[in-house]
């Protein structure tokens, strides 16, 4: 009995397994539910028309209930076919078992759908931020979904639909998705969008995945890894054009993984982002379309070259911006450098920090110092807020060399302030500066040297510039030597000034030479006629004018400068006495055409003397006036006038110029030292030359014209200097 029991159990247990079985894999096909599946479906959406094939009861294992399903059900929704494959509807058990079926939960698969003939439903539905975005953003693709809704008392309680999507083609926010394939999942707070492919703004996206949760306020978060393959055509979309203008030619090639968060208002309109982009350049090719001119930058920089370079932007809304890149560079196809930058956006202003190596020859004319492209380190901090420019620190240094600014405030290209500024330069390995700087409640200029060798052609390059003219302050000098252009060192060199809009209106200053020579130089402003008035002593002359090419080649003397400065320009009386000019190429020649004797020979010996020389000259904003500049010596007299162009340096001079023996035997036949009125007879069998200097820089040209007759001019420079 006992077996027959255990028999019967066992049949009983296998028959119940195989229903299950056949229950879960094949099912049972009935009609019964069909009325049940259909006034479901048409309660949950109205407007719907459904037409079910068999219906078959099945069961789910894993979750232990029952449910029917139904293949390729004929839907409509407002008159449009619903392309579906598969419906599934989860029955209560407690219902079923009592004959009152109840469906809680009801699962939709789909067949691959156009997106043209979803947006056909979709318009359709209440309003939201999903229909918007389908309906005004997503232009082509195809879709299938799983779609499953969860009941009760026949009201929807939740909803998940998930799927893929091919061949996707969106526009949003300036955001274009091309070519696009993902997988998404959505329900009623919010979902997520995984193993996005395709091109997003031209960028390669190989991987990424966006989640958004949906409240009051959408919002989303993403995270796009793409390939890096832009020109300037392309980054156009980016940035606006105006800032691209400048480039000729712009390339990025690398990787870039950015991380996004986006929140938008009821309307989808962005009310706050947050952007972090970081990744690799393996190269960057950047050229401009007019080379860069920067200063105390010897070369116009043409492009700038980028390789194996890292870098992170992140950008938001309501916060700060930041960009950091560090890696290797080049200028002007120089050798590469390392280097790393980092540059912070507030709304009205610009913070940037760079350190880096630079190879480019940086040229200091003001100190004289030329880094001859030896690699110099550059670190500086700075800020830039609309036409203002903060420099908190900058340092150069290059072996012996080392530069220091601490901060220097300049405002719409004018120097306001700086707390110091430390100079110790080496040329040729020995110190030529060494002094620092402090701007304080006067300026104090201190320290053992200062290279002036370019000081003079400096100052005239700054004549028109209003780069100080902020500047009130009264200043001090204690430089123990001065380094000038030729052998002579100014020594002890001390000055105590007052600076006036960034102009001095008065010195008092003091110099040594050697042999007990000194340098005595004044400035003084006339209260009256706010015009400035400097007088220059020196006891040897060449140091102070070496720069100029009207004195090239002069020795010894003595020097006497009074110069009258206004807004428009200067007037100055120079007068030098007791001097020789020795291997002076523009005088040389003037003499080789004029063939004047032995002249050329005591040139480049001893030198021609000359007893004193007197010039009168004017300078404005355009152009250097020599109204007269006579020399007389024992062997030769000249009287010369002309102009120099500024900007150009042009050069037109002309002029006289008479051997002192012809000249002696002219004065000695005058019957009244000092007369004014010249017979006719005077002059006769008098010899000299007329000259002409006329070109530009390195081209001019000089013509020599014997002459038989003297000037009224040159004969009362004459006879003034002979009493």
């Amino acid at each position: 009995m006992k077996k027959i029991f255990l028999s019967l159990i066992s049949i009983i247990l296998l028959l119940i397994t195989l229903i299950i079985i056949y229950l879960s894999v094949i099912g049972y096909e009935t009609e019964k539910f069909n009325s049940l599946l259909e006034g479901k479906v048409k309660s949950s959406f109205s407007n719907t028309k459904i037409d079910l094939k068999k219906i078959k009861i099945k069961i789910d294992i894993k979750n232990l209930s029952f449910f029917v399903t139904t293949f390729q059900p004929n839907i409509q929704y407002y008159n449009n076919k619903i392309n579906l494959s598969k419906i599934d509807a989860y029955i209560n058990l407690k219902s079923l078992l009592i004959g009152k079926p109840k469906i809680e939960n009801v699962r939709i698969q789909s067949n691959e759908t156009d997106i043209k003939e979803l947006k056909k439903l979709i318009k359709y539905f209440k309003p939201s931020n999903f229909k918007r975005f389908v309906l005004n953003d997503i232009e082509r693709g195809k879709i299938n979904f799983n779609l499953e809704f969860d009941f009760i008392e026949n009201q929807i309680l939740n909803y998940e639909i998930d799927g893929i999507a091919k061949n996707f083609f969106l526009s949003s926010n300036k955001i274009n998705l091309e070519k696009s394939s993902f997988i998404y999942s959505i329900n009623k707070s919010g979902g997520e969008i995984d193993n996005i492919r395709g091109l997003v703004n031209g960028f390669q996206i190989s991987s990424g995945n966006i989640s958004f949760s949906n409240s009051k306020l959408l919002e989303i978060n993403g995270n796009l890894i793409s390939d890096l393959n832009l020109n300037k055509k392309e980054i156009d979309i980016f940035v606006e054009k105006k800032n691209l203008k400048e480039f000729e030619n712009l390339n990025l090639i690398g990787k870039i993984n950015s991380s996004f968060k986006i929140n938008f208002d009821q309307t989808l309109k962005i009310i706050d982002y947050e952007l972090e982009a970081k990744g690799g350049l393996k190269k960057g090719e950047i050229k401009f379309k007019r080379p860069k001119e920067l200063s105390f930058i010897k070369k116009k920089i043409i492009n700038v070259n980028l390789e194996n370079t890292e870098y992170k932007l992140n950008i938001s809304k309501n916060k700060k911006k930041k960009f950091n890149i560090f890696g290797s560079y080049q200028v002007n196809n120089n050798l590469f450098q390392k280097f790393k930058l980092n540059q912070i956006f507030f709304s009205n202003k610009h913070e940037f920090s760079f350190i880096g190596d630079f190879n480019d020859e940086i040229d200091i004319p003001v100190l004289n110092f030329n880094s001859e492209n030896k690699v110099v380190n550059i670190a500086t901090d700075f800020e830039i807020n609309d036409n203002n420019f903060f420099i908190k620190s900058f340092k150069l240094k290059e072996g012996k060399n080392n530069i220091v600014i601490k901060n220097l405030i300049l405002k719409n290209n004018q120097l306001i302030k700086f707390d110091k500024i430390s100079v110790k330069t080496a040329k040729n390995d020995k110190v030529n500066n060494d002094f620092t700087i402090i701007f304080d409640k006067k300026i104090i200029i201190d320290g053992l040297k200062y290279d002036a060798t370019n000081l003079t052609i400096f100052l005239e390059h700054q004549t028109n510039n209003n780069f100080s003219q902020k500047i009130n302050k009264k200043i001090s000098v204690n430089i123990k030597e001065i380094i000038t252009n030729v052998a002579d060192i100014i020594y002890n060199f001390n000055l105590i000034g007052n600076i006036d809009k960034g102009k001095f209106i008065k010195i008092t200053s003091k110099g040594e030479f050697q042999d007990g020579k000194y340098l005595d130089i004044s400035l003084k402003e006339d209260t009256a006629t706010k015009k400035r008035v400097l007088e220059i002593y020196s006891d040897l002359p060449k140091p102070l004018l070496s720069n100029y090419k009207f004195f090239k080649g002069l020795t010894g003397g003595k020097l006497l400068v009074v110069s009258i400065y206004d807004s428009k320009g200067s007037n100055t009386n120079l007068s030098i006495e007791n001097f020789k000019v020795k291997d002076a190429p523009g005088l040389v020649k003037l003499l080789s055409l004029a063939d004047f004797g032995g002249m050329v020979d005591a040139l480049s010996g001893d030198g021609l003397s000359f007893e004193k020389l007197e010039m009168k000259m004017t300078k404005d904003h355009q152009v250097l006036t020599l109204n007269e500049l006579y020399a007389i010596g024992p062997s030769v007299s000249i009287l010369m006038d002309g102009y120099v162009e500024s900007k150009t340096g042009l050069v037109s001079l002309r002029g006289t110029m008479v051997p002192a023996k012809t000249l002696n035997r002219f004065l000695s036949k005058l019957p009244l030292v000092g007369d004014i009125l010249i017979p006719k007879e005077i002059g006769e069998g008098l010899f000299g030359i007329s000259f002409k200097m006329k070109g530009a820089p390195g081209k001019i040209r000089t013509t020599v014209n014997p002459i038989k007759t003297l000037t009224p001019r040159f004969i009362q420079k004459a006879l003034k200097k002979s009493k």
